[in-house]
């Protein structure tokens, strides 16, 4: 079939001769293993991160290396027989359209705000600041730009002024890489002082040649200050020589400087388009680079909030000109805005607030809503009314029709998309007694830090399709807002028992992504490297997805939904090609598929529908739970426990129900015939102890059973195994100071 299918596309046009005696295997072709030769903190995502660079799986069948790689490894063969004249034209006729790079100052910090100097110090960003950044994401999306690639600082403002700005664009999926080399200029011992009362004592001239200066540096912050960075774990991984105990302005463009020659530069020879939100010192380093801007007019640069610089490049990578507002003097990037229109455009509506009493909405918990969605919400909300009707003048309501009219108006956890519990649940019911982590006694702030290697997993917060009961699948809705809680309740718990991460791991659905950031929020810890990979989405519901129960049951008949709800390996009904619920047809995210193999039925119709060569990936159309485990276990074996767990790392994974249930299938030995009679409550943490191959539940606090709060299924038996006595398990618990006789002691262990 693939022959043929080659030797049509050649008649047709589409294929190069070349081709036709190249024999593809893609059993053979896989994606080469990526190595942490990185020096500093940004290795492990750089590296790792499955959204738009090679895979790392070799052991999944069917996986293959971009076959446009295979296109250019003949082509260099070809040019190998040629002249050197003949080579430069080919590469000339052949190169590839330069990307674009759009750069962002972080939106305004508690500090900006209080005229503070601020350096590597960590305030988080002001309400004006939130909407700065928002006001550059619809600038963007006005302008059509869509980015392949976001690079920022590891400090807080720029982290969260690239978050608005993806949410905004609904584009959370992308990689988003934080490294030290974009950090603000480090102002040492002047960190944390107010400007003006630093003019006041040690005279305006001098604290004006330390902030407008090029080499001047202002006084070191001592080693020994609780504050300097070498105390800061999101810098532990960094040689001590590279941390700066202060900076001048040369030094921090310095600093920039290799991530543009070996991260941003070549990103945007291979036609991405790349988003660097930081901040204005670093920016001045990239700008300076591209444009090559002499040590006196770098002085000169200034850097506004609020509105995105541009730079677009011809074939050789020199900057050009183009269209927008000037930008700066001595560059050649491009505002989309006339710079300062947003200030106007905040003092306006500030003005309009107070006069009357308009006020700016800018909630995390915002959310887009499907056709289909609000509808059913309309519909909850007329029932609710008039049960709610009915029962204040209706006094002779039945007793029993209460508690149904509570189940409706009340959140509650999502139940299993295909729970059938009937026909397992009959077999042999069995006491389950979960091993709880007890509320650590201290004082709040003082806990011990949790050692690793551990894995903590948590299912995703609530979602309005969750509540309603619709298939979701890779359909992508944003967290409810109980969704949003579940997020930050789930963060605060593990904040409460001491739970510190090195890693994050997560789909590239939004409420799952959405899930780990509010959980890194309340940690403090939004610094972290996120691996996003589809190898962790939910599973592909097919035809079914967007649609509820009784819907399926009206089109397809209670008996096959019963089937594909029992099944471990039926597959619901396919998607077709055409449906917006098809994952290849949503190009923004198909471009960064990387590790699945081409289709050749599906490059053919879309080649001879776009009259030019299109090759297509293999998007799942529809998947069976034995299908979404075979991707998420393999991704666990080989990438997680690989890169991380085997390091002794601790790792935070924020997935979805069918994934984390392939996981959890795998460490904790849970039958085929059980996987569709587990259930996972939204936003819950279970701790896997790596040691003790055991799943806990962390204490709330609250003194009332988890089993009596969160109903796991039939098939809990399974999860919630006693510990394994090891050597390895006792060392850890005799240092975490548990004696023996607490390890029978109601099941309360550490992890």
């Amino acid at each position: 079939m693939t022959k043929i299918t080659t030797l049509c596309m050649f008649l047709l046009g589409l294929l190069p001769p070349e081709v036709l005696g190249f024999q593809i295997n893609f059993r053979t072709l896989l994606p080469r293993k990526a190595t942490h030769t990185s020096p500093d903190e940004m290795s492990l995502e750089i590296l790792s991160t499955t959204n738009s660079e090679d895979n790392r799986n070799p052991d999944i069948e069917d996986l293959t290396t971009s076959y446009s790689r295979s296109l250019h490894t003949i082509e260099q063969k070809k040019n190998g027989k040629q002249d050197a004249s003949s080579r430069t034209t080919n590469r000339k006729t052949q190169r590839q359209k330069q990307g674009k790079l759009i750069l962002v100052r972080c939106g305004q910090s508690e500090f900006n705000a209080n005229q503070t100097f601020t350096g590597w110090n960590d305030p988080s960003l002001t309400d004006r600041g939130i909407q700065e950044c928002q006001h550059v994401a619809r600038l963007l999306q006005a302008e059509g730009f869509e980015i392949d690639t976001v690079y920022t600082s590891k400090l807080q403002r720029a982290i969260k002024s690239a978050w608005i700005i993806l949410q905004e664009l609904d584009a959370l999926f992308l990689p988003v890489f934080k490294t030290f080399r974009l950090n603000q200029r480090m102002y040492g011992s002047l960190q944390g002082l107010s400007k003006k009362a630093t003019a006041e004592s040690l005279g305006v001239d001098s604290v004006q040649a330390w902030r407008r200066s090029l080499k001047a540096k202002p006084p070191k912050l001592p080693e020994s200050d609780p504050s300097h960075p070498i105390h800061d774990r999101r810098y532990r991984d960094l040689p001590r020589s590279v941390i700066p105990s202060s900076e001048s302005l040369l030094d921090c463009q310095e600093r920039a400087r290799p991530l543009w020659e070996h991260s941003i530069r070549p990103d945007l020879q291979a036609g991405k388009t790349v988003l660097v939100v930081a901040h204005e010192d670093s920016l001045k380093g990239l700008m300076r680079e591209i444009d090559d801007i002499t040590d006196d007019d770098t002085q000169q640069l200034r850097m506004p909030k609020g509105v995105p610089v541009v730079y677009r490049f011809d074939e050789n990578m020199e900057p050009v000109v183009s269209g927008g507002y000037p930008g700066l003097n001595h560059t050649s990037g491009a505002f989309l805005e006339k710079p300062g229109r947003i200030s106007e455009l905040l003092l306006v509506q500030e003005q309009w607030k107070n006069d009357v009493g308009f006020q700016n909405q800018h909630s995390e918990k915002k959310r887009r809503q499907a056709t289909l969605e609000a509808s059913m919400q309309q519909l909850r909300r007329q029932q609710n009314l008039i049960n709610e009707f009915e029962s204040k003048n209706n006094p002779l309501q039945h007793i029993e029709d209460e508690p149904i009219q509570q189940l409706v108006e009340r959140w509650t956890d999502d139940p299993c998309e295909f729970e059938d519990y009937e026909f397992f649940a009959a077999v042999d019911e069995e006491m389950v007694t979960p091993t709880v982590v007890p509320v650590p006694t201290k004082t709040p702030g003082t806990n011990p830090r949790q050692d690793g290697p551990f894995v903590v997993l948590i299912r995703h917060g609530r979602t309005p399709h969750n509540n309603l009961g619709l298939f979701t699948g890779w359909e992508d809705p944003p967290l409810a807002d109980g969704g949003v809680d579940d997020a930050r309740n789930a963060g605060r718990l593990l904040r409460r028992h001491g739970f510190e991460f090195d890693v994050v791991y997560t789909s590239w659905l939004t409420r799952a992504i959405q899930t780990a950031y509010y959980v890194l929020d309340e940690l403090d810890s939004v610094w972290l490297p996120i691996v996003k990979s589809w190898r962790l989405n939910e599973r592909m519901y097919g035809a079914l997805t967007g649609k509820s129960k009784k819907m399926v049951s009206n089109e397809y008949g209670e008996e096959q939904l019963k089937k594909w709800r029992r099944g471990y390996t039926i597959r619901p009904p396919p998607t077709s090609s055409y449906s917006v619920n098809y994952p290849g047809n949503d190009e923004r995210r198909a471009k960064h598929f990387q590790d699945l193999p081409i289709s050749w039925r599906e490059s053919l119709a879309r080649s001879i529908e776009q009259r030019k060569l299109v090759l297509h990936r293999k998007f799942p159309k529809t998947e069976s739970l034995a299908d979404c485990m075979d991707r998420s276990i393999p991704f666990y074996t080989k990438c997680i426990k690989e890169e991380a767990v085997n390091h002794g790392k601790r790792v935070l994974i924020t997935s979805h129900e069918n994934a984390i249930r392939g996981i959890l299938m795998h460490l904790c030995d849970i039958p085929e015939v059980a996987m569709n009679q587990l259930h996972l409550p939204n936003g819950l943490p279970l701790v896997y102890n790596v040691r003790g191959r055991c799943i806990s539940l962390l204490d709330d606090g609250s003194g009332i059973d988890p089993m009596e709060v969160h109903d796991f299924g039939p098939a809990a038996k399974y999860l919630f195994k006693p510990c394994e006595i090891t050597d390895d398990f006792y060392d850890s618990m005799m240092q975490g100071g548990v004696s023996k006789a607490d390890k029978n002691t109601n099941g309360r262990l550490s992890p």
